[in-house]
C-alpha cells in the first residue's frame, strides 16, 4: 500500500483524524508505533488488528475529511451487480482494497477503504473509459463485495495476490476459535481479522464452505510447475474449482497446517492432522494429510460430517432381508463380522451404524482405529500410534484385559491382527473389522493366505459384507424409459422394465446425479456355508450356495437399485460386473 499522507509530517493522516474525533487516545500511539515496527503493516490494518477503533470510525473519518460520500449499505440493501466485476482487474481491486458498486449514465461508483488508494482514480478512469466517482466504505463492505464478485467467478485465487505470504500468523485468529478440552474448534461464521492474514483465512474458509455446500467428501489442494489446483470430490467424482495463484499457495498450505496442528516448517515429510470446524450449529471434522511432491506440498482433507452419517442400516441402502441378516448376526454373543470393499466405499460408516445399534448401557464396546474418524459417547475409542508401539495388534491384546463385549478393529492388515481377532471371537467377544477384497466371500481366501486355519474361520465367521457406493439419480430431473429386449437380456432385466436415466438440472449441477447410495452383499454364514468353508470349497461353489439361500450378490443389489429408480443402469454397470454363467 502506498505511503500514507500526513497532516503534521510525522503522523499518518488517519491518526490525526481519529485523534480529532476522539476515537483514539494519545496513549494508543505507542502501541501503534510498536506494532508498525514489528509488523510493517499499513496503519489502518494495525488500528483494526489491535481493535483500537472500528471500521466505521476509519470510514467516517476519511469521508468527513475528504468530503467523499460514505458507502455503508445494510445487508438487505446490498444488491451489487456481478457484471461490475468484469470492469476492473481483480488484482487492482484486491491490492488497493476497492470495489465497483454501481454504474449509471457512464459514471462508475467505486468504494475505497483508504484515502491512499484514491490516487489511482485517474488510472481507473483510463481503464474503464468512464468517470469514476469515489466513495469511502468500511473494510468488511469492500471485501464482502469482492468475495461476492470473485466467488461467482470461481474464486478463490483466480487473479492472484499482491504479495508472497510464506507463513500465516494464527495468534490473532483467536476470536474465531474456541477450546474444547484439548480440541480447538474453528468457527467459520465469525469474521476473520482484518489485514493480510485475514484475507488468507477468508480464502481458506471459502474453500471449506464451497466444499460443504456441494456435499464434497474430500478437498485436494495441489501444486504443479506452472499452476495450482483445487479439486473437490463430490459423489465420487472430482470437480475442479479455480485455484489460488502460485504466490498465494504457500500461505494457503501454511494456514491449513496451523489449523491441523502440523509443523509448518516441515515440508520434507508427510504429516497428518485434524481440524474441527463449526458452521452455525453444525460440527464438521476434517482429516488432513500432506505429502511432499516435486513441486511442493499436496494437501488432502477428508470431510467427516457426523450429522450426515445414516446410523440406521436401512438408510445406508440395505434391503429388508440384508438388514435382518446383519442385525441377527451382530447381536450374537460372539463371532466375527468382516466388511470388505475398496477405499472410500463406506466401510467405516457401516461399522459405525452397527456399533450404534449395539451401543447400550449394558454393553462394553472398545474400538481401535487409524484414525478415529467419528467420536461416539459410550464407546471407548483408541487411536493407533505406531511411532509409540500402539498398533492394532498391541491394542487388541490390551482390550482382552478390559472385559469388552464388542471389539471393533479398523482394519485387518496382517497375520498377527487377524489371529488375535479370531481368538477374541472364539473366547466370547463379538469382533467387527474390515479387510480389502473384491467381494464378501473372497475374505475367506484372504484370511487363509494369512495362514488362518479353515476350521477357525468356519467356527468364528458370522457375517461377511461387501459394499460399493453408486451415484443416486437426481429425483427432480431423472427421466423414465422402458428397457429394450437386447439390453434386458444382456443385464438380466425383463423386457419393458421401467428404468430411469440422468438428465441434469440446476439442483444437481447438470450432472443428473445427486448423492450416493450403497449396494451391498450380505453373506450370513449359515451351517451349510460353515461346512463348505471348513471343507475348503472353491469360491464359485460358496457363491452359488449363498444365492440359493436367497442372498444377493453386489450385482443383484445394484440391479435392484436400478429397478427402484435410485440409480441408472449405466451407473450400476460401471461399478459392478455380472457374474459369468457357470
Amino acid at each position: 500500500m502506498p505511503k500514507i499522507a500526513t497532516l503534521s509530517g510525522t503522523r499518518a493522516l488517519i491518526i490525526e483524524l481519529l485523534l480529532q474525533k476522539e476515537c483514539l487516545k494519545e496513549e494508543d500511539l505507542l502501541t501503534i508505533r510498536e506494532a508498525q515496527n514489528k509488523d510493517k503493516l499499513p496503519v489502518e490494518e494495525i488500528l483494526l488488528k489491535k481493535r483500537l477503533v472500528t471500521e466505521r470510525d476509519i470510514a467516517e473519518a476519511y469521508s468527513e475529511y475528504l468530503m467523499v460520500p460514505l458507502f455503508e449499505p445494510s445487508e438487505d440493501e446490498v444488491r451489487v451487480d456481478k457484471e461490475l466485476a468484469r470492469l476492473l482487474p481483480e488484482k487492482i481491486c484486491r491490492d488497493h482494497l476497492l470495489a465497483p458498486v454501481a454504474l449509471h449514465d457512464g459514471m462508475l461508483d467505486v468504494a475505497f477503504f483508504t484515502a491512499t488508494s484514491l490516487h489511482i482514480v485517474d488510472e481507473l478512469q483510463w481503464l474503464t473509459g468512464m468517470t469514476v466517482c469515489p466513495l469511502i466504505a468500511p473494510l468488511s463492505v469492500v471485501e464482502g463485495i469482492l468475495g461476492t464478485f470473485f466467488e461467482e467467478m470461481n474464486w478463490p485465487g483466480s487473479g492472484g495476490e499482491s504479495g508472497d505470504f510464506e507463513e500465516v500468523d494464527d495468534e490473532d485468529d483467536q476470536g474465531s476459535t474456541e477450546e474444547l478440552g484439548n480440541e480447538e474448534i474453528v468457527h467459520l461464521d465469525q469474521p476473520p481479522p482484518p489485514g493480510r492474514d485475514g484475507r488468507i483465512i477468508r480464502f481458506v474458509n471459502q474453500i471449506f464452505e464451497q466444499a460443504f455446500r456441494i456435499g464434497a467428501s474430500d478437498i485436494h489442494i495441489e501444486r504443479f510447475e506452472e499452476r495450482c489446483k483445487v479439486r473437490l470430490r463430490a459423489d465420487g467424482k472430482l470437480i475442479e474449482i479455480a485455484p489460488p495463484s502460485l504466490s498465494l499457495y504457500p500461505a494457503v498450505v501454511a494456514r491449513i497446517k496451523v489449523l491441523s496442528k502440523m509443523d509448518i516448517a516441515e515440508k520434507r515429510k508427510p504429516q497428518d492432522g485434524a481440524i474441527s470446524l463449526k458452521t452455525g450449529d453444525k460440527r464438521i471434522d476434517l482429516r488432513v494429510n500432506t505429502v511432499p511432491t516435486v513441486h511442493g506440498e499436496k494437501v488432502v482433507l477428508r470431510i467427516l460430517d457426523r450429522s450426515a452419517i445414516p446410523l440406521k442400516l436401512t438408510d445406508l441402502g440395505f434391503d429388508e432381508r440384508q438388514t435382518n441378516d446383519l442385525c441377527e448376526s451382530i447381536e450374537m454373543p460372539h463371532g466375527l463380522m468382516l466388511v470388505t470393499g475398496p477405499t472410500g466405499s463406506g466401510k467405516s460408516t457401516t461399522l459405525y451404524a452397527c456399533l450404534s445399534r449395539l451401543n447400550k448401557p449394558d454393553v462394553n464396546i472398545c474400538t481401535v482405529e487409524d484414525p478415529v474418524e467419528y467420536k461416539f459417547t459410550g464407546i471407548n475409542q483408541i487411536q493407533v500410534k505406531a511411532q509409540v508401539g500402539l498398533t492394532f495388534a498391541s491394542a487388541l491384546r490390551s482390550f482382552l484385559r478390559q472385559d469388552p463385549d464388542v471389539i471393533m478393529v479398523g482394519e485387518v492388515r496382517d497375520q498377527e491382527t487377524a489371529g488375535i481377532c479370531l481368538r477374541a471371537a472364539l473366547t466370547g467377544h463379538f469382533v467387527l473389522s474390515t479387510i480389502h477384497t473384491n467381494d464378501a466371500l473372497s475374505a475367506i481366501n484372504r484370511l487363509e493366505d494369512m495362514d488362518i486355519e479353515a476350521f477357525l474361520l468356519a467356527s468364528t465367521l458370522r457375517v461377511l459384507v461387501a459394499q460399493r457406493l453408486i451415484r443416486r439419480l437426481c429425483p427432480r430431473c431423472r427421466e423414465a424409459y422402458l428397457c429394450d429386449e437386447e439390453t434386458a437380456h444382456r443385464v438380466g432385466l425383463t423386457t419393458g422394465q421401467k428404468v430411469f436415466k440422468p438428465v441434469g438440472c440446476r439442483e444437481c449441477r447438470d450432472l443428473g446425479y445427486r448423492g450416493r447410495v450403497g449396494i451391498f452383499e450380505v453373506i450370513r454364514i449359515t451351517d451349510k456355508l460353515a461346512d463348505m468353508i471348513q471343507c475348503k470349497k472353491p469360491l464359485p461353489e460358496l457363491r452359488k450356495a449363498a444365492t440359493e439361500q436367497g442372498m444377493k450378490l453386489l450385482y443383484d443389489s445394484a440391479l435392484a437399485k436400478v429397478c427402484d429408480g435410485m440409480t441408472s443402469l449405466e451407473e450400476a454397470l460401471s461399478v459392478t460386473v455380472a457374474e459369468e454363467e457357470s
